[in-house]
């Protein structure tokens, strides 16, 4: 059974950006299936999943860059379906950052404002005012060519903010640049984000992004909506085997449900408090995250098994582990903190006792 999937806006908030049944074709290729969604003023909207998943496609509907080829998208009660970009109210930084070369950071940022008639006064005190927030004061005569990959990045922001769009569009805007760089600055742009107001939506495949940023997060896969929700549900409450899988790490033995409270797996029952939501006799998949795997405190007895240490991998503040258990035939694994590591004396070969809490299981249809 798949839980119904929460694609409104927050509960009691009126939707700022609503689509409604977008599906688009490239020939007889279907990019995006019955879309609808809707999204909250100020909110931080995360479009997950992999390359070739859809979220690309959606924002570039959303930017009116390509035009759907049924469906409605609705923008601050005004309907913007078929309106061209020029009409439409959002900044985009795109994955490029696309600033152009031979003008200077004064100038990108300021392009927005030329367009729209801006005075030359307005234009330097809007640049001003942009430079400061982004940390950036002082680079306006600077060019893109002088900028690292990080402070060009910033300069897209920049310009995407520079009119005040209702709306900013973000296009995978850190994966171009190295691991300490992206970490940094996306809590910058969470943070400056939420003092500005602006309702947001990234394009990621990068879940530690998405986790980390987004108020609410759309997981797509081959062109549907696998769930939307918070970081916290779509971790700990996945929709689906994808989810489950495309976020974070988790463990898939396949197995029987026997009844509302018991679980039938490699010839053994475990207690299972989510068996209620399948039928008897349903072939399911069992889910555990690796860090739910427990070896201490064993309360239930029913799902206590025993496993042997078959491999071990350090990865700095937990060491992962194989676990090959009894009547199994998949390995299990199982993240064990530095202190439980040193505590047990935990070593490759060890038969432990673990625990599967009927709790911390998860069952998806197979």
């Amino acid at each position: 059974m798949t839980p119904t999937l929460p694609t409104d806006a927050h509960p009691g908030s009126a939707p700022y950006l609503t689509l409604r049944h977008i599906d688009q074709f490239f020939g007889q290729f279907q990019a995006l299936k019955d879309i609808s969604l809707s999204i909250s003023e100020g909110e931080f909207i995360c479009f997950l999943g992999p390359s070739g998943c859809g979220k690309t496609t959606l924002l570039r509907i959303i930017a009116g860059l390509d035009c759907q080829s049924s469906g409605e998208l609705h923008q601050a009660g005004r309907d913007i379906s078929l309106l061209p970009v020029s009409e439409r109210d959002f900044g985009i930084v795109f994955q490029s950052y696309a600033l152009f070369p031979n003008l200077s950071v004064a100038d990108n940022i300021a392009y927005g404002l030329h367009n729209r008639g801006a005075t030359a006064q307005q234009r330097q005190q809007r640049v001003a005012e942009l430079l400061a927030t982004i940390g950036l004061s002082g680079s306006e005569h600077k060019y893109p060519a002088q900028l690292s990959g990080g402070q060009q990045q910033r300069i897209a922001l920049a310009r995407a903010l520079a009119t005040s769009p209702g709306l900013l569009l973000l296009d995978e805007p850190l994966s171009a640049l190295d691991a300490r760089v992206r970490a940094h600055l996306r809590n910058e742009i969470k943070s400056l984000q939420a003092k500005l107001g602006v309702t947001t939506i990234m394009v990621t495949h990068d879940q530690e992004e998405a986790l980390t940023m987004a108020d609410r997060i759309v997981v797509m896969n081959a062109g549907v909506i696998e769930q939307v929700g918070t970081p916290q549900e779509i971790y700990s409450q996945p929709a689906s085997a994808f989810v489950a899988d495309f976020v974070g790490q988790m463990n898939f033995v396949s197995g029987e449900v026997l009844d509302q409270h018991t679980l039938k797996i490699g010839g053994r029952t475990l207690h299972c408090h989510k068996c209620r939501d399948f039928s008897p006799h349903a072939q399911v998949r069992f889910g555990i995250r690796p860090e739910d795997v427990r070896l201490r405190g064993h309360q239930d007895e029913a799902n206590r098994v025993r496993g042997t240490v078959t491999q071990m991998e350090f990865l700095g503040s937990f060491m992962r582990s194989r676990l090959q258990v009894d009547g199994l035939d998949a390995p299990l694994l199982a993240d064990i903190s530095m202190n439980e590591l040193r505590d047990l004396n935990i070593r490759p070969g060890q038969q432990l006792d673990v625990t599967l809490p009927a709790e911390r299981l998860h069952l998806f249809s197979h």
